[in-house]
């Protein structure tokens, strides 16, 4: 049989080969350009990256260059990379970039490996260029006449400026640029009379040889997003009273604020991150936060948020997001308020007093509390009898200790209109029954399934009352004692377990549409009389040693069923045999009036699976498609072979292999 060319391959295909293909591969690229020169998808290459470092001489780079990529000017480029690590007279380097201006390129990156760049002139007529990267590179002269007319991206990485030409001079060709970034550079003075109107964002990373980034701003009149790394943010004099009007969001990361200036503003800053930042000579978070006065979301990283015993928050009412990191906080003043915060995340955060904390924040509707970096300390402790939290719907508690049952289940207790709680159990959180009994929860996932556990005697495990619960996702491997309360209004749920204890474990999800069960002790609890009137997709994990049995009892109760999935979601055998099934005496309603769709996966074509298998593709009477897959690869054909076999009573069913 001939082998098809590449040119058949749809088109799309052919870009995407091209695009992760290096030229200067000049064995491989040449063949395949040869190939394809009259064929047509090589014009539409959308990126295309030329570095000299394969190349022994001069010579050979360029004769490859004008072989490979000069022959069609037709070509449309949405990305030229050029990389030189030799050195090249400006003239080379302008067909190289001419090249890539003809096929309307959009976005340019040139890197010289610290070598001297002459600013191709051919930019100057380019009004398809929208993004340029410069790294590693000098300048050393700007022409007058040198412009970017459509430039609204510049990134300058390690670019040195000789001379008298600065970082102005390069800008003032940029008349249209709107977003900046800066990194590893020494910024010259910026003369005071220029202006880049159009500039909405700019991120200052590891620069120095500037007053500070204050007085960069003054030529930024209508920049909206700041980012600043490594770099002195204030100096002691800022010449205006007010800059940056319109700026929304400061980041700013690993440095050190030494001055706030006092007559210095943010008027509509809405957004504010602290990462790694440091204060001396007096300042703090709370210098910050006096210049923002309608400031909305506060990210603080590793960054000290009290100094001298002072209540820094207080200085800012109208947050209404509020995310802490790795830091400690001290809250002890009675005055101290919050009154407009929703949300709050508190990320591997160490309190003297968690409850004292949280009632600061009266309008709080979502809290997450994560503790998993944390060094093991108790976070919440006994809850005071005055506790609550009157508007919480979102309580997230991940890896979080307690002193013990009384304050998990007093701090559930006292969020009386709760709608949404998460819970990742940790090793020795103090907690044996965690008492879930809230009447408005409508979601709930619970994960105790991380990490390695000793063998307690004693029951733990989960009590859970949620009689509005619409959608359950519970992972326990640890636990030995579970109760689910019946639970009318879940329509969604998936459950691994491996307690087998519970009689109310599948009798409490009835109500369900969707149903996801992996049991890991060889038994299932189901109690007689368990229907499943309004259940439309089931999964069932097949490593648990009665899931066939479990499986029969389901299909039998669920008359609706139109969907079954079997699964595997552990990765080794149990080490139960698989209990033999028993085949129904009377075909279940859903096989013969409503299951359409049959998806088997890590099916691996034992005795007992071929025997399910065989039964459904026998009953279904309007089964559309019943797909396998498998992960022995040796026995794939042999198992496939086997289940063309079987019998199909639904004439339009298609045998589907994956």
């Amino acid at each position: 049989m001939e082998e098809p060319s590449i040119s058949e391959l749809p088109d799309e295909l052919i870009l995407k080969i091209f695009s992760l293909l290096p030229l200067y591969e000049e064995s491989i690229a040449t063949r395949l350009l040869n190939r394809l020169r009259m064929e047509g998808p090589w014009k539409l290459v959308p990126n295309v990256s030329v570095f000299d470092d394969s190349y022994n001489s001069f010579v050979n780079f360029m004769s490859f260059v004008y072989a490979s990529l000069l022959f069609n000017e037709s070509q449309i480029l949405e990305r030229f990379h050029l990389m030189l690590n030799q050195k090249y007279s400006a003239s080379d380097i302008n067909v190289l970039v001419k090249f890539a201006v003809k096929r309307s390129v959009r976005k340019l990156r040139i890197q010289t490996f610290e070598n001297t760049l002459e600013l191709p002139s051919c930019l100057s007529s380019c009004v398809t260029l929208k993004s340029l990267i410069l790294r590693q590179l000098s300048i050393e002269v700007v022409p007058s006449c040198f412009r970017l007319p459509s430039l609204k991206s510049l990134h300058l990485f390690s670019v040195e400026f000789s001379g008298d030409v600065s970082l102005a001079s390069l800008l003032q060709s940029c008349r249209d640029l709107e977003y900046l970034v800066v990194k590893d550079m020494k910024f010259k003075t910026v003369p005071r009379w220029f202006q880049l109107s159009s500039l909405r964002s700019l991120h200052l990373l590891s620069i120095s040889g500037y007053e500070s980034v204050a007085s960069i701003l003054s030529m930024c009149p209508f920049l909206e997003d700041l980012v600043v790394k490594q770099s002195q943010v204030f100096s002691h004099y800022e010449p205006s009273l007010t800059t940056c009007r319109k700026l929304k969001t400061l980041i700013l990361r690993e440095l050190t604020i030494s001055v706030v200036p006092a007559l210095f503003c943010l008027p509509s800053l809405k957004t504010m991150h602290l990462l790694s930042v440091g204060f001396t000579g007096g300042e703090s978070v709370a210098s910050l936060l006096r210049i923002c006065p309608v400031l909305e979301d506060l990210v603080v990283k590793q960054t000290e948020v009290t100094h001298s015993n002072e209540c820094t928050l207080s200085s800012c009412r109208t947050l209404k997001t509020l995310t802490l990191s790795e830091l400690s906080i001290k809250v002890d003043l009675p005055w101290f308020r919050l009154p407009l915060l929703k949300t709050l995340h508190l990320l591997s955060v160490k309190f003297e007093s968690i409850a004292s904390f949280l009632p600061i924040c009266p309008l709080l509707e979502y809290l997450v509390v994560d503790q998993s970096k944390e060094d093991g300390s108790v976070v919440f402790k006994e809850v005071p009898y005055w506790f609550r939290l009157p508007l919480l719907k979102s309580l997230h508690l991940l890896s979080v200790k307690f002193s013990g049952d009384d304050s998990v289940a007093k701090l559930i207790q006292n969020c009386p209109v709760l709608e949404d709680l998460v819970i990742n159990k940790t090793r020795d959180d103090n907690v044996m029954i965690f008492n879930i009994n809230t009447p408005s929860l409508r979601s709930l996932s619970i994960d105790n399934s991380i990490g390695k556990r000793a063998y307690v005697e004693k029951n733990h495990g989960f009590v859970i009352n949620a009689p509005s619960l619409e959608k359950m996702d519970f992972k326990d491997t640890f636990s030995n004692f579970l109760v689910f309360e019946h639970m009318p209004e879940v329509t969604k749920a998936t459950v691994q377990v491996l307690c087998g204890h519970s009689n109310k474990f599948v009798g409490s999800l009835t109500s369900a549409r969707h149903l996801s069960l992996c049991c890991l002790s060889s038994e299932t609890p189901y109690p007689s009389g368990t229907t499943f009137p309004y259940l439309e997709n089931l999964e069932l994990c097949t490593r648990c040693a009665g899931w066939a049995n479990l499986l029969v009892c389901i299909l039998k109760d669920a008359p609706t069923l139109k969907y079954l999935k079997l699964k595997s979601q552990h990765g080794a055998h149990y080490n139960d045999p698989m209990i033999l099934w028993k085949e129904p005496t009377v075909v279940p309603e859903c096989l013969s009036t409503h299951l359409e769709i049959m998806e088997w996966r890590q099916y691996e074509g034992t005795k007992h699976e071929r025997n399910v298998a065989a039964y459904v593709l026998a009953n279904a009477t309007c089964l559309k498609t019943a797909t396998f897959s498998t992960r022995c690869r040796n026995k794939h054909h042999r198992m496939l072979r086997k289940l063309k076999k079987l019998n199909r009573v639904s004439e339009t069913c298609q045998l589907l292999f994956d």
